[in-house]
């Protein structure tokens, strides 16, 4: 089991990004999503746990090691996507490449059948594969390191559509077949909720909110409706959080079955609704 802890922390980061009196557990197994209105707290996250910058107050340990240790040790924790480089002219050489000393590393036809899915062959050539499958396969080699804390950072976003989804579904397996504790974070509200098993909400330095997620749960909209006479108490019993209320619009974040809220939005009064996918700034204003 992986467990990160930070009891009234106060940290700043390598690269100058702090975290401010922030107090979270994080246990595996689960895929836990940072959401933030910049990526100072994802960053500092990140850094925490590799153990690049120092601790001003309060305590943090992973897996019940300080930053003294991580700082000479964090390649036994953890695997982190912003290090892992394409070395070698195929895609069996690059996973060779990088597997190669690591204890506990998948072997090679381990590795190999993770890339199925992909449609991604041994013996293509890595200059043959555009942006989104190079990417594809960095996440791949990250998951054969086999490390107990994985960090993703947004290399989510860095995929075609179709791809994030097979890739975020292996990340959730990995996480729960390995027992391993998988951080990401994203400028799209419905990678997260997909994917997340919790999210935590940052307000710059300091952490606002946390919300579990549950299988079935939908992903958050937000809806804006012109004219009068929504029944608002109502749409808020729903899983309504108010955004904006003016005399002639409303907006708010949803949370559930967009079905279930369209009766009260037939209302004659009602000129206009307009539903989109929920924004960063629309879930940190609700959360």
């Amino acid at each position: 089991m992986s467990r990160i802890s930070l009891s009234n922390l106060m940290f700043e980061a390598k690269s100058g990004d702090q975290l401010e009196d922030v107090s979270m557990e994080l246990v595996s197994p689960q895929m836990v999503a940072i959401c933030s209105n910049d990526e100072g707290a994802a960053s500092s996250l990140e850094q925490l746990i590799t153990g690049a910058g120092k601790v001003l107050d309060g305590d943090a340990n992973v897996n019940g090691h300080n930053l003294k240790y991580l700082r000479r040790h964090h390649d036994e924790l953890i695997a982190n996507l912003a290090e892992i480089d394409l070395r070698g002219r195929t895609i069996e050489k690059a996973i060779k490449k990088t597997c190669r000393h690591q204890d506990g590393a998948l072997s090679l036809e381990a590795t190999l059948k993770m890339l199925q899915p992909l449609a991604l062959q041994a013996d293509t050539k890595i200059a043959a594969l555009n942006d989104s499958q190079q990417q594809e396969l960095k996440i791949i080699l990250l998951l054969a390191l086999r490390r107990p804390i994985v960090v993703v950072g947004q290399g989510l976003d860095q995929l075609t559509e179709s791809s994030r989804l097979t890739m975020g579904q292996l990340l959730k397996d990995y996480t729960q077949k390995t027992n391993s504790l998988v951080l990401f974070t994203s400028e799209n509200v419905s990678t997260m909720m997909r994917f997340a098993d919790v999210i935590y909400y940052f307000n710059g330095s300091r952490l606002t909110s946390v919300r579990a997620l549950h299988l079935g749960d939908g992903v958050d909209c937000t809806v804006t409706v012109t004219g009068t006479g929504l029944p608002v108490e109502m749409a808020v019993r729903m899983g309504a959080h108010m955004l904006e209320e003016a005399p002639n619009e409303t907006r708010f974040l949803y949370t559930g079955n967009i079905q279930a809220l369209l009766p009260l939005l037939e209302q004659s009064t009602i000129t206009d609704v307009r539903i989109e996918d929920a924004s960063v700034e629309d879930e940190l204003m609700a959360y």
